[in-house]
């Protein structure tokens, strides 16, 4: 798909069809009709407001296939058609992405919290904490016990409900082979009544003085696990699946790795590689939690189907991709998130018996990416893009629109467009020629390697559409387009490289993959390059069952 970005090439996964048929364009996306709604007005790809195709998981069901999707985007706000409305059998869907966050993941130091006396008589206390995430307030004890062992006891205040984080150092040995997150507190569950979803806590001690004078807490994101099955899950169901399977912990929690943090001094900037570690852990949670979800869906479900979503490994690609082709320490850690990555699909592995088959695909590739490309500098002189006085880019006044490698002119039938139709031509070789035309100043070669703007490119990847885009354009390797506009240089040189997508998708390092196994799949068979909108009908035919209702693409099985 075109962008190569993750909303929507995972509707075309789902849907079998491209973003101009099911809705969903990119991550941040304007939404159809156009006579409704503003094309500057961006929503999230990744909800369910802007899908227009039915999804695997309903079609499934439709047809009487037991089935679960677990964590897919385009699940959440729960609708009609993303939940199977009126089916008698319809997908059990569990989500907690776009479900409501509760508090962000924080790495506390001492400073963060309200340190306040201790109850009387506790053993070994050496410092008590009070502090909210979000709403929820929170309650630690900081004790060693007779032992020596040093723990903090985190609950709510006036609840007898409690977990224990202990100190351990940042883990050091790789994830194959151990338990995963192991340093972690259990899961703390949090129900304060209305107004607030139940949500699990998790805790990681990682350092401390020895009179609790400061510390290092990281405290894990609270985040709803919303769940529907012809509706709406209740809270005591929310809980029963909390208390059996653990909370949702999505991704890792980084810090910005421009700079050093509370977590530590990052290694390309002198750190010894403590700060990756102590973050890989936090992924780790995440794997962890992913995996238990998975496997209680299928213990207490029994699915035909389950479609699931693992995070992993495309941020710590993005984070350390672009290092590594420098530094091979960062080929080390991203080697740890791998191994991570496998335990992952070990576990699907595992779970499925011969009989079944298994599918794993991602939705693109990543590149080392080291130089921005400022696009809008070069529009503006051509006058396709406003500015406001502060330098600012105006959309409301742009003649074109631009979201990663794509640009979509403003036309009049868009609510508050500004390019008549007969000028969307006009306006579109306008935009090309500038692109072309854009070169690096400091080697004087081009960038723009190519622009796809006709009726078969767009059929081909999938960019245009109702709330779609105009023309594509790809780069040089190394350099990515930005929708930005910070001062006036084309072209800036980024302090940290790093690993990115939304390039041209049949470049080879945006390739996805692709790896099936199960009694109709020839084991050792290389299939010829597939498409994304391949993948809903090759499942389809794997289950016996008919492709979603708008589906176009082709089971690679479909002729034998």
């Amino acid at each position: 798909h075109m962008p190569s970005t993750t909303a929507n090439t995972h509707a075309a996964l789902w849907t079998g069809t491209w973003g101009d048929v099911n809705g969903i364009t990119a991550n941040a996306m304007p939404l159809a009709p156009r006579t409704r709604h503003a094309a500057s007005t961006r929503v999230s790809g990744y909800r369910s407001d802007g899908l227009r195709a039915e999804p695997l998981w309903v079609a499934a069901a439709r047809q009487g296939v037991p089935t679960v999707a677990l964590q897919a985007t385009q699940l959440y706000p729960f609708t009609g058609l993303t939940a199977g409305a009126g089916l008698p059998h319809p997908p059990r869907l569990l989500h907690g992405y776009q479900a409501p966050r509760i508090s962000s993941g924080r790495w506390l130091r001492a400073r963060d919290l309200d340190r306040v006396s201790c109850a009387p008589g506790e053993p070994g206390a050496l410092a008590c904490y009070r502090w909210q995430a979000g709403p929820i307030h929170l309650a630690g004890l900081l004790r060693r016990d007779e032992r020596g062992v040093i723990a903090m006891r985190i609950g709510q205040p006036g609840q007898a409900r409690h977990v224990s984080a202990h100190l351990a150092d940042a883990e050091h040995v790789p994830p194959a082979g151990r338990p995963l997150a192991r340093h972690f507190s259990e899961g703390l569950l949090v129900d304060d009544g209305p107004g607030v979803p139940p949500v699990v806590a998790y805790f990681r001690l990682f350092d401390v003085t020895d009179n609790g004078s400061d510390l290092l807490l990281f405290q894990a994101p609270l985040q709803e696990l919303a769940m529907y099955h012809g509706r709406v899950a209740s809270r005591s169901e929310q809980i029963a699946v909390l208390e059996a399977a653990g909370g949702f912990v999505g991704n890792g929690s980084s810090e910005p790795w421009s700079r050093d943090g509370a977590s530590g001094v990052p290694l390309w900037r002198g750190g010894t590689g403590l700060r990756e570690r102590r973050y890989l852990e936090t992924v780790e949670l995440g794997v962890r939690q992913s995996i238990r979800h998975a496997e209680y869906a299928w213990r207490t479900y029994a699915p035909r189907l389950l479609v699931s979503y693992l995070s992993m490994p495309d941020e710590t690609e993005h984070a350390w991709l672009g290092l590594s082709q420098a530094d091979r320490r960062h080929v080390e850690l991203r080697r740890w998130a791998y191994q991570l990555a496998e335990r992952a699909a070990g576990t699907f592995a595992n779970m499925v018996t011969p009989a079944d088959h298994i599918v794993f695909v991602s939705d693109h590739g990543m590149a080392p990416v080291t130089h921005d490309v400022q696009v809008a500098v070069a529009l503006r002189a051509r006058g396709l893009v406003a500015v406001d006085a502060s330098g600012t880019i105006d959309p409301t006044r742009s003649q074109v629109l631009h979201t990663r490698n794509c640009l979509l002119v403003h036309t009049t039938d868009w609510q508050g467009g500004v390019v008549a139709p007969r000028d969307r031509r006009g306006v579109m070789t306008a935009a090309s020629d500038v692109l072309r035309a854009i070169a690096d100043p400091a080697t004087g070669q081009s960038i723009v390697t190519s622009v796809l703007a006709s009726s078969e490119d767009r059929r081909r990847i999938g960019f245009g559409g109702a709330n779609g885009f105009d023309l594509c354009f790809d780069t040089r390797p190394g350099y990515m387009a930005t929708d930005r506009l910070e001062g006036d240089q084309l072209v800036v040189r980024r302090a940290l490289p790093t690993g990115e997508h939304g390039f041209l998708p049949s470049r080879q390092d945006m390739h996805g993959i692709l790896i099936a196994a199960g009694p109709r799949i020839a084991p050792g068979r290389a299939w010829p390059i597939l498409r994304a909108i391949d993948v809903a009908p090759l499942v389809s035919d794997l289950l016996g069952i008919s492709p979603p209702r708008q589906a176009v693409g082709q089971s690679p099985l479909a002729d034998r």
